[in-house]
């Protein structure tokens, strides 16, 4: 069976005014889904998977990366990218801006490597090491429920089993 880490990427802020929805109207009680995804980036830091809630998005090179390999749970689309009017202020990397995908997710927990549970990205062990030795993940939380006082008691755990 699939061993799974929950995985909050980089966020970036802004969905665009183009983004439709369906249904177009919001109705109390009634869940909108969106149907095309336009993006206003103020910022980018560099990482090739982002999250601008509920959706996902990726980089060109991650997305043609994943396109040519056997991971599963997920399909790409087109999006609508414009820059904020602060955007050439804020971005501070020295390479040009990649081009976005969006990458939505469809897997099922035990089959594929990408799924959703309660609102939460989670990433197959394989996938993660793949994006991690290939791809710039800086800002993503890996597990981010856990906290270094977490890591500090399962590290002295298994020092003190070795010890055994």
């Amino acid at each position: 069976m699939k061993k799974y880490e929950k995985i909050i990427p980089e966020v970036i802020v802004g969905i665009g005014d183009n983004t439709e929805y369906y249904p177009t109207e919001f109705i109390e009680g009634q869940k909108r889904v969106i149907t095309k995804l336009h993006i206003q980036l103020e910022d980018w830091l560099g990482d090739d998977l982002m999250e601008i809630y509920p959706c996902y998005i990726v980089t060109q090179q991650l997305k043609e990366a994943l396109e040519n390999n056997s991971f599963i749970g997920f399909t790409f689309a087109e999006i609508e990218v414009t820059e904020d009017e602060y955007f050439e202020d804020n971005y501070q990397l020295k390479k040009p801006r990649p081009d976005f995908f969006w990458i939505k997710i469809a897997g099922i927990k035990g089959q594929d490597d990408l799924y959703i549970n309660e609102g939460a990205l989670n990433i197959s062990e394989n996938l993660l090491k793949f994006i991690k030795d290939n791809f710039i993940i800086t800002y993503a939380k890996i597990n981010p429920e856990r906290d270094e006082f977490d890591d500090l008691l399962a590290q002295m755990i298994k020092d003190s089993k070795k010890k055994e």
